[in-house]
């Protein structure tokens, strides 16, 4: 497979969705789509909470040590000895003026802080309320983490009822998912979906002090549910003829 890429270098991504993007990549001579999150293109790695990380100057486990990494720092991978998600070998990085490799297991593959690490959705969001906001139907939802109740729910000037469920996300990479089925005074219905990294990526800009705990944002994907079609017993058909 490859990377399809510009005069100067720069690799074509193609925006699918909103916040939802590919790269076009030849494959057995076709050019198709792939999504990011499938390739190890420009990707970073955090340093986890392990009691000692070293930084080796050969990718096993004899070799050479050539400094002892702090926690929660993030690398630019610049090689690997296996597929990054299947965590496992070495990984090459620089660290201040040395190159060297780390151990895989010992680095998250999340982009966030160590510490929404393999944290459940529901454990990290329930001290926090959201203001979601989506353009495209004017919708805002008030949103209490704790079991995702909604206070507050409008699209335009209409208000809404909300149910919340849990499920998978529907795009981008899989991850745990929170879908909101929202129903109008008018009979419409809509459906908004919040993924993990919608909610994470929100905390950790509280962490990095660029909002407040006031401030929640995060993206949410809003768009008019789909009817059910009625299904027919094929029985009653041939009766009906």
């Amino acid at each position: 497979m490859t990377v399809l890429a510009d005069g100067s270098g720069k690799i074509f991504e193609v925006e699918v969705a909103e916040k939802v993007f590919y790269y076009r990549v030849l494959w057995k001579g076709k050019e198709i789509l792939v999504s990011r999150f499938d390739l190890d293109l420009s990707k970073s790695l955090r340093t986890l909470d392990i009691q000692k990380i070293s930084l080796l100057k050969e990718p096993t486990p004899n070799g050479k040590i050539l400094a002892n990494l702090p926690k929660n720092l993030v690398f630019d991978v610049i090689e690997n000895t296996h597929p990054l998600p299947k965590k496992l070998g070495y990984v090459k990085v620089k660290y201040e003026d040395q190159v060297g490799w780390v151990k895989r297991s010992s680095l998250s593959d999340d982009e966030f802080d160590i510490r929404f690490y393999q944290v459940s959705l529901e454990t990290l969001v329930k001290p926090y309320t959201f203001l979601a906001r989506e353009d495209n139907f004017k919708t805002e939802l008030t949103i209490v983490g704790k079991d995702f109740i909604v206070t507050s729910c409008k699209i335009g000037e209409l208000a809404c009822n909300v149910t919340s469920r849990m499920g998978e996300s529907s795009f981008g990479m899989p991850e745990e998912a929170v879908y909101f089925d929202l129903n109008l005074s008018d009979g419409k219905q809509y459906v908004c979906e919040m993924r993990r990294v919608d909610f994470v990526s929100e905390l950790q800009r509280v962490i990095q002090e660029e909002i407040t705990e006031e401030e929640l944002d995060p993206f949410i994907n809003c768009s008019p549910k789909e009817e059910e079609t009625e299904q027919t017993d094929p029985e009653e058909v041939n009766e009906a003829d």
